[in-house]
This record gives C-alpha cells, structure tokens and sequence, in this order.
C-alpha cells in the first residue's frame, strides 16, 4: 500500500473536480432559483423526445428514483407538467411556459459557467476534458 499513489485516484479527483464544479453552477444557478442539477433536469426534458422517465433517467446516468423525485419538485413548481404514455407504459415530461422561461433565464448563466471552466483549462483542454469526461461516462 505504501507504493500506490493515491493522489493520482481517478475516483478520489473525479468526486472533487465533480463537486467543485457542481458548487460553481449551483451558486450560478441560484441567481434565478433552481440549482445546477434542476437545470440537468429541465434541459434534458426539453430535449425529450416524448421519453418515458426511465429512458430519461437512461440518458442522465441517473437513478430512476432520483429523477422522479426531482420531477416532482419542478411539477410542484410549476414546471414541467407529466402525462401517462399512450400505451401507459410510463409518463412523459415536459416544460410548462413557466419553466420554459426559468430555462431561457437560467441559459445565459449555463454559458457562463461554461465560459469560466473554458478559460480556466484553456480551449484545447477544455474539449480534451469534455472528451474525457464522456468516454468515462460509458465505463
């Protein structure tokens, strides 16, 4: 054990980088009144190609029971209204006027945190990191 170099943990520096940036687009995210992770979940509604909620929980790498719980904070809200599917094998999701609104609003602070992690790493490392981060995703 006195060998392993466990500063060079994937996991261990994984979880750090993932809550550090997920603090920067949560104080971002504030300013308009949803956090970073119910702006995850209103984007990927509104990308829903009329998506059953576990296709959709699929698609965030999500727990199926996460995402309804989430959804059913933002349908309290006022912002996204589910249906049951045409052939009741699950509810569909989508953006209420309301939410569709908080969403445009919250878009400009999205680019932001974007543009902040951009020109902390640089251009060339930025899409190196994105690259990186999507083949780790399949793992």
């Amino acid at each position: 054990m006195e060998d392993d170099d466990f500063s060079q943990c994937v996991l261990d520096n994984a979880r750090k980088a993932a809550r550090a940036v997920s603090r920067h687009y949560d104080r971002l995210a504030r300013q308009v009144g949803m956090t970073a992770g119910q702006f995850s979940v209103l984007v990927a509604i509104r990308q829903a190609r009329d998506e059953t909620t576990g296709e959709l929980a699929e698609r965030l790498s999500m727990d199926r029971t996460t995402l309804v719980r989430n959804i059913a904070l933002l349908d309290r809200k006022g912002l996204v209204v589910s249906a049951r599917t045409g052939d009741a094998r699950g509810k569909n999701h989508h953006l209420t006027g309301k939410g569709e609104a908080l969403l445009e609003s919250a878009l400009p602070l999205w680019r932001q945190a974007q543009k902040d992690v951009e020109i902390l790493l640089g251009r060339e490392e930025f899409l190196k990191t994105i690259n990186v981060l999507q083949r780790l995703s399949q793992l």
